[in-house]
């Protein structure tokens, strides 16, 4: 769920480098803070809310000259139009077209005048805030986000049992990446079987925080509960995402910190090192296997929604499944088609440079899971939209006559592995809620066959 720009602010779910990030098209941070901070209310509305509604309306519109003709020098500095177009782009293609919208903040900061605004598009909703000086009209920061949830929590999930594990907190890789990570470690001396979960694609932290729900979490705390221990950790590019550049590979991204976490896990003196494993989610899960083969010493991988086609064909299906604008279907399949014939040059899709998605496409799950030769475990959610049944069939086709593999669909789970029902789509990953249960049985019994809930 690719990064553009790379930022730690809250996520927007889809299966693609893009997909995680919101759009950010300033950092509103003027003189030292932050300009979402009100500082007291406004003591006028009409004109700067009236340029908010011609924004969002531009924005709605895609007139993107328009919109980019509102901002300050500033802005105008940071954010090209090319740039705002791609972002934009990639909301739409989650959440397909903007309907409507309506102001619901109004306040002053740091000499600006600020506009919060709930935009309601055809599958979900996001929240604006616009800044404005008020002397000359120009707009100074444009921020869209997931809407804060109202939502109380969701109560704790039935299968973990805090007394059963404590979390302690370590770091994964070497200067000058080093990243923070949470091992939970189950009550007992051991030796205990031990996981590393890997992310899907974007700056995910730890948690693999999407929306309200904490995946990651969930899954190690239901684990440790079974007596499984379980590293996760920060993303290289949830952490240093600046930093980056647009030279970032997939072993930059992913596959190097990794390695190093298998390498700290089977080295603690708690874990059996012959029963380590592997869990991807989506992009991670299309890399685990090559995780393992390059780790040499894991005892099994599983695959959480593993991409069986390539992630440019699947970006343009959650497109037009989402109901994302016809020309914004066609740019991104005229872009594709670049990519596909090493033609895409200075352009970018979904943010990210022909390079990366080179690079990208270079890696083979398929061709790495047969070549690791140890127990596979594939879950796909009978509701996720983002790995389709034709995915999974990719995955059946490539791995047929290897042994010890299974491939199951979980009924009514969906790309996060949480129940629900209905037409699913990107709205429900607001909404609080936990892995499901029979997830975590799978997992359990898969990696400590035998062992007692």
């Amino acid at each position: 769920m690719p990064f553009l720009p790379r930022t730690r602010e809250a996520e927007v779910p889809l299966m693609s480098r893009l997909a995680a990030l919101p759009l950010i098209l300033s950092t509103l941070i003027l003189a030292g803070s932050a300009v979402g901070a009100a500082d007291k209310p406004a003591p006028t509305a009409g004109a700067s809310d009236q340029i908010t509604e011609t924004l969002l309306s531009a924005m709605k519109a895609q007139n993107y000259s328009a919109a980019f003709g509102m901002f300050d020098a500033t802005m105008r500095s940071a954010v090209s139009e090319e740039k705002l177009r791609t972002v934009w782009s990639a909301q739409l293609g989650t959440f397909g077209p903007l309907v409507s919208w309506r102001i619901t903040q109004s306040a002053q900061a740091q000499g600006l005048d600020v506009r919060i605004a709930l935009l309601k598009f055809d599958h979900g909703e996001l929240q604006a805030t616009v800044a404005i000086h008020p002397d000359t009209q120009e707009v100074a920061g444009f921020v869209i986000k997931p809407v804060p949830s109202p939502a109380k929590p969701a109560p704790p999930a039935l299968y973990v049992h805090p007394s059963d594990f404590r979390a302690v907190d370590v770091s994964v890789g070497t200067a000058p990446f080093v990243l923070g990570g949470t091992l939970t470690v189950p009550v007992g001396l051991g030796p205990f079987p031990g996981v590393v979960l890997l992310h899907g694609s974007g700056p995910q932290d730890r948690d693999e925080t999407i929306g309200a729900s904490k995946v990651f979490k969930d899954l190690a705390e239901g684990l440790a509960s079974r007596g499984i221990e379980v590293l996760r950790y920060d993303k290289r590019t949830f952490v240093y995402g600046p930093q980056l550049g647009d030279s970032i590979s997939v072993d930059d991204e992913v596959t190097v910190d990794a390695v190093a976490a298998v390498a700290a896990l089977r080295a603690r003196p708690e874990i059996d090192p012959q029963r380590v494993f592997v869990i991807g989610h989506s992009l991670g899960a299309l890399l685990a296997p090559e995780v393992a083969v390059r780790s040499e010493h894991v005892a099994g991988v599983v695959l959480l929604a593993p991409p069986g086609r390539a992630l440019w064909d699947v970006a343009l299906s959650q497109m037009r499944y989402v109901g994302a604008p016809p020309k914004d279907i066609a740019e991104a399949e005229r872009k594709v088609a670049q990519i596909k014939d090493g033609t895409l040059g200075a352009e970018r899709f979904l943010g990210a440079p022909q390079s990366y998605w080179k690079d990208l496409a270079a890696h083979d799950g398929i061709a790495m899971a047969k070549k690791l030769a140890k127990p596979i475990l594939l879950l796909r959610g009978g509701r996720d939209y983002q790995v389709i049944e034709e995915d999974l069939e990719a995955w059946r086709r490539g791995l047929a006559g290897t042994p010890n593999v299974e491939i199951v669909t979980l009924t009514g789970l969906n790309h996060l592995f949480i129940s629900g029902s209905g037409r699913p789509g990107p709205g429900e990953y607001g909404k609080p809620d936990h892995v499901d249960g029979s997830v975590i049985d799978k997992l359990a019994a898969f990696i400590a066959p035998g062992k007692a809930e």
